[in-house]
């Protein structure tokens, strides 16, 4: 996995790992290390790697530390480019109560962050605030992912959030032309509207990060047959819009589609293709023009599924190890179930769990022997051939520790400047 660096704590990492995603980081959070730990040391036992194990035993008694909690299906786009169409607006919702007792529960059980996003428009559930209101209430870091269209209920939660949450507005555009193209508002907004009410939110609450969501479309792109429209002309257009309209920072990265074998999230580019090197080069262009927007308020961000498209280096991260750690540290609730990973919501071979999976005792433990059996069975050589997995570098290093266990007590804590346990 080259190019690597070293990152504080000896860790080495791939140089395209942006902050956000560097996992093995996170994990080495002071209060996050005897959990990595507990989970170490029960792999190294069921492998012989750690005396006193060899064969199943018992995974360690946690839920996620952090969660995407898909809080609805409901959606009020039509986005031509929604990698989650075929489970929209299916009808299918949570019992409301039921919702609150499984966030209660996870809290309980070392729940530390939760992601309010996809699978439908967030805003548009009826108890979107209560919700909001009930997580911090658990002293959760909570990040809402938006379209924009529900800016007034942002604006109404806003003074609950502190400067370890953010908000993040998938605009996907410069101009509101290409915004109606690709986005399909059922009911009429415009690209202006939603940027105008993003000072009034700041103005509420200056603290959280705000920020403007970018995914990145080309000619020729498509999922299931649909074709895409392209957007990486307004590139500078929208990292000028951001700043104008007072984000905090404009984040880029490609599109996603679903792969036919087995329906997984991945990049729809290959070397194979003659358009590839075109569309990247013309992709690194773009974005260096946005980035001479940036000022010390303002942040343009490549992510690293971009960074490493244009880099050359997008094979190292779909090169998994078997097993993935990571589902053990964050899944996904959703009104259809609990999943293993985002790439999987809505696909049976990544359920460990019904809606309800963390509602009582009982149905944790359930999902706890769920996830363990998924631990151990779901080969992410095959499942994850394709997916440009944001994980892998973690699943490697944790990989490296339960094949060397002794590494855990030379492990130093990291301190960033702001804890962040968005997985």
């Amino acid at each position: 996995m080259e190019p690597k660096t070293v990152a504080p704590g000896g860790v080495e990492k791939p140089v395209e790992l942006t902050p956000i995603h560097d996992f093995a980081a996170k994990l080495r959070q002071d209060d996050l290390l005897p959990r990595l730990g507990e989970y170490v040391r029960w792999q190294a036992r069921e492998r012989g790697t750690l005396p006193g194990g060899a064969g199943e035993t018992p995974v360690p008694d946690f839920a996620p530390v952090s969660i995407n909690l898909d809080i609805t299906t409901s959606c009020n786009y039509a986005c031509d480019h929604c990698v989650d169409l075929e489970i929209l607006n299916t009808g299918i919702r949570y019992e409301h109560e039921r919702l609150l007792d499984s966030l209660r529960l996870m809290a309980r059980k070392g729940l530390r962050s939760v992601i309010v996003i996809g699978g439908g428009e967030p805003t548009v559930y009826p108890k979107f605030e209560e919700t909001i209101e009930f997580l911090k209430s658990l002293r959760l870091q909570v990040a809402i992912v938006s379209n924009g269209s529900g800016n007034r209920k942002i604006a109404a939660v806003a003074k609950l959030l502190d400067e370890n949450d953010w908000v993040r507005l998938s605009l996907d555009a410069g101009s509101d032309a290409v915004f109606q193209a690709m986005h399909k508002p059922r009911k009429a907004v415009t690209l202006d509207q939603i940027c105008a009410g993003v000072p009034e939110i700041k103005a509420i609450n200056p603290r959280f990060k705000l920020g403007f969501s970018f995914i990145i479309t080309w000619r020729g792109a498509s999922i299931k047959e649909r074709a895409i429209v392209e957007n990486l002309h307004e590139i500078p257009m929208a990292a000028g819009r951001a700043r104008e309209h007072g984000f905090d920072y404009i984040a880029f990265k490609p599109f996603l589609t679903r792969a036919e074998r087995n329906n997984a999230e991945i990049v729809d580019l290959h070397e194979s293709d003659a358009h590839f090197a075109g569309v990247v080069e013309r992709i690194r262009g773009l974005i260096e023009e946005a980035k001479a927007f940036a000022t010390p308020r303002f942040r343009v961000y490549e992510t690293t599924n971009l960074k490493v498209l244009y880099n050359g280096t997008w094979r190292n991260f779909t090169r998994q190890p078997r097993r993935c750690h990571m589902q053990f540290f964050r899944q996904v609730l959703s009104p259809l179930g609990m999943y293993n990973c985002p790439v999987y919501r809505n696909q049976p071979h990544g359920q460990v769990g019904s809606k309800e999976a963390y509602a009582t005792p009982a149905a944790q433990e359930g999902t706890r022997g769920e996830t363990a059996r998924l631990i151990r069975t779901f080969d992410a050589t095959e499942q994850c051939r394709e997916v440009t997995c944001l994980y892998n570098h973690a699943n490697w290093w944790i990989e490296e520790l339960i094949e060397e266990p002794g590494r855990l007590a030379r492990l130093r804590a990291w301190e960033p400047a702001e804890a962040d346990y968005f997985l």
